[in-house]
């Protein structure tokens, strides 16, 4: 048998246009813990990502059960907000589990934050689900496991 080339996962990054915005989400409104906040723009992030001259400010969140995510400014080179419908190729969405959907919901609602449905019982009712959307037009689902 052939050892498996993934052995673990390690971070999922978001591409953001305005990192106080999306730091004011991710940090303040969901609960996540900063553990890393740094810039740079040395040989070794260009080669690595393929750019010339990039410049990037890199802050990476934890949850409380260690998922990481990390966010990516690119501060002088140009981004723009895609938007794409759920059914196209491509990262989709990014998921948390959160322990009352309900109080998230209300939350988010009282912070402005656009959320697209009201928590709903999934299908093999397993667990309660909504998405809303980040500042930088990422859809985040969210997911309180049901007993």
């Amino acid at each position: 048998m052939v050892p498996p080339i993934v052995i673990g996962f390690r971070h999922t990054g978001i591409i953001v246009k305005h990192m106080e915005s999306s730091m004011q989400f991710y940090e303040d409104i969901l609960g996540l813990e900063v553990v890393q906040d740094y810039k740079d723009d040395s040989n070794y992030i260009n080669d690595v990502l393929g750019l010339s001259g990039g410049n990037i400010r890199m802050i990476k969140l934890k949850t409380q059960d260690g998922y990481i995510i990390e966010l990516l400014e690119y501060i002088n080179h140009p981004t723009k907000v895609l938007s794409s419908p759920f059914y196209n190729v491509g990262n989709c969405h990014i998921a948390f589990t959160v322990s009352d959907a309900e109080q998230i919901y209300e939350k988010l609602q009282n912070e402005g934050v656009d959320v697209i449905s009201k928590p709903l019982l999934s299908s093999e009712k397993t667990a309660k689900v909504f998405f809303c959307i980040d500042p930088n037009g990422i859809r985040v689902e969210l997911v309180e496991m049901v007993k």
